[in-house]
């Protein structure tokens, strides 16, 4: 990113190259550094202990055999960090599957831009 002061570390986990793209792309035009992209559970563990993210923005479905819960869950035994899933997945059996797991917060797709980005602040206050 270049810049000297950014508002904190983003690592974004998501399948569909698209809402990687915005979520980059926003963030970054935020102040936010953006410190790796995944595809899969497997990914994302291995980005989120190699770059230690403040912040995960964390989509549950993901290619491969294991989904975004199974990596947050993974991460955050092994890492400090903040998850924030961003989901389609609204249902109810998965949203309570989320809860179990203590996220930081949930947005529902499509999402809000002005709701990420109160929520992002949030995610950060503390940790910078």
């Amino acid at each position: 990113m270049g810049s000297a002061a950014s508002k904190g570390r983003v690592l974004i986990v998501d399948d569909q190259f698209l809402i990687v793209e915005f979520l980059r792309i926003w963030s970054e035009a935020h102040g936010f550094e953006i410190c790796g992209t995944a595809g899969t559970a497997a990914e994302a563990v291995e980005m989120a202990l190699q770059h230690k993210p403040d912040c995960i923005l964390m989509d549950v479905r993901l290619d491969g055999d294991k989904d975004g819960i199974d990596a947050a869950i993974e991460i955050c035994r092994a890492i400090d960090t903040r998850i924030i899933y961003v989901t389609g997945s609204s249902e109810g059996p998965t949203i309570a599957r989320i809860n179990e797991d203590h996220p930081f917060a949930i947005l529902i797709k499509p999402i809000d831009p002005a709701d990420l980005g109160r929520v992002l602040e949030s995610a950060m206050e503390g940790r910078t």
